[in-house]
């Protein structure tokens, strides 16, 4: 390996690194400044209606309420997620709803507060200084974003399918907009007449062999050959890759669309999902945490000392039992349930059978009514379960699957659930070969691609009746 390239590798590794951390941490850092700005505008508001820094009780009060209010907001309302090719004016847009939501709910909590004494020039004088402050601070993280865009961070690597005029304005936009921070890597397609001034990659045929690791987002030309298409939707499918159709191409392939513009380009979203739309994520989230908060207030907090007692007298080790499994997205995450065996080496790779003798007496009670099950309602309330989604499955069961059964890294667009459309419809228990993970996988698309509040409302109901009758409910 030359020199040039050693260090070449080595930038890649960096920007991916960084890339990470940027991912990782933005969204606190987001709320953080936001949490700042709304501190400063608040003690702003006292100071301009009382002629002096008051800090009586109802304003600490309020204060309280006021800080705890907004995060919940602004994380429900995914207000840190700033797209790229997104204008300043929807920004601006979206802080005014998210400010309007915030007010409506701090009104509502001062009409049963102790704060209703407050001064009424205060609070129009915070109202104004709201909406006007944290529309300001939006717009100018999102053209500091922009900005650290175009000097290379946050970057997501693309490559577009079919080497013509369409494919070639797309790739001529991308280069200066930079601000967007999509790099477009190249072409693969027919040498073409653009070869000379873009990059070229290779044939289709090239790109059906490829390796595409690096690669975030795939572009199709509406000129590509459907078979090219096809494929592209199904690499996206099978490894979580952003499939972006330059339009008019017609295929049967498309069934969940959503239509961009890159300044004068049009692109279309293949293969996004009913709960990519912010107001669905925020509708099944919100019936999570009430779901949730219900099951652990009036069940947990009776279940977990009694159970937790009679496990702890029958075998010795934790009452939980935590497994990593894949959430969102492929990240790990422990997922609870009430201890049921006793404790050995094997549990992440040997699954329980009949009669398995690392089963304690009260675990198979547990198994049977799945009440094992239960404490994954703390992952609710955490954030990385929800009540209804495809079921998580250990880190090496994945492993075994994943390669065999098409289309299995779809089950992963979204959160992992308590139970999900295949447990309702009958597929519960050990999964022993692949026509079992086949059909789960097969329905958990099936419910991601036709997801609704009440599709969701009927598998709960399902699911519970499947429990009134013994059956087990999960893996």
């Amino acid at each position: 390996m030359s020199r040039h390239s050693f260090y070449g590798l080595i930038k890649i590794f960096k920007i991916q690194e960084v890339g990470k951390r940027f991912n990782k941490y933005f969204p606190y850092l987001f709320v953080i400044g936001e949490m700042i700005v709304l501190t400063v505008i608040f003690f702003i508001s006292i100071y301009i209606a009382e002629g002096r820094m008051a800090l009586e009780k109802p304003y600490l009060l309020l204060l309280s309420i006021y800080l705890a209010v907004w995060p919940l907001i602004s994380y429900l309302n995914r207000d840190y997620k700033i797209g790229r090719a997104v204008s300043y004016y929807n920004t601006f847009k979206k802080a005014f709803f998210s400010v309007f939501i915030f007010i409506s709910v701090i009104s509502i909590i001062w009409v049963f507060s102790e704060a209703q004494s407050l001064e009424r020039h205060f609070l129009t004088t915070l109202v104004l200084l709201l909406f006007l402050w944290l529309t300001i601070y939006r717009v100018s993280v999102h053209l500091v974003l922009d900005k650290y865009r175009e000097f290379g961070g946050n970057i997501r690597y693309a490559i577009i399918l079919g080497n013509d005029d369409l494919g070639s304005k797309l790739f001529d936009t991308l280069k200066k907009k930079s601000h967007y921070g999509i790099r477009c890597l190249g072409f693969y397609g027919d040498q073409g007449s653009n070869s000379g001034t873009h990059p070229y990659l290779g044939s289709f045929s090239d790109f059906i062999k490829a390796d595409l690791d690096k690669v975030d987002h795939i572009y199709v030309s509406e000129r590509a050959p459907k078979h090219v298409l096809e494929r592209a939707i199904e690499i996206g499918e099978n490894s979580l890759k952003r499939v972006k159709l330059l339009p008019e191409f017609k295929t049967e392939a498309i069934k969940n669309f959503v239509l961009r513009r890159y300044d004068a380009i049009p692109v279309i979203d293949v293969n996004n999902l009913p709960l990519d739309a912010k107001v669905n994520t925020f509708v099944k989230r919100a019936f999570d945490l009430v779901f949730a908060a219900i099951v652990v207030v009036f069940l947990l907090s009776w279940m977990y000392p009694l159970f937790g007692l009679i496990i702890k007298l029958e075998s010795k080790g934790p009452i939980l039992f935590k497994q990593l499994r894949h959430g969102k997205g492929n990240t790990p995450f422990y997922c609870y349930k009430f201890r049921t065996m006793v404790e050995n080496s094997e549990a992440d790779f040997t699954w329980a059978s009949k009669n398995d003798p690392r089963v304690t007496k009260f675990g198979a009670f547990l198994r049977r009514t799945s009440l094992d099950e239960f404490p994954q309602f703390f992952n609710v309330l955490i954030g990385n379960m929800s009540i209804v989604g495809p079921r998580p499955h250990p880190l090496s069961l994945n492993k075994t699957y994943e390669s065999k059964v098409e289309k299995y890294a779809k089950r992963h667009a979204y959160k992992p659930g308590v139970t999900g459309l295949a447990q309702a419809m009958g597929y519960r228990g050990e999964i022993t070969d692949y026509y079992q993970m086949s059909s789960r996988v097969r329905l958990d698309r099936f419910y991601l691609q036709n997801w609704s509040f009440v599709l969701d409302v009927k598998i709960i109901f399902l699911t519970v009746y499947a429990l009134m009758k013994g059956q087990k409910l999960a893996y």
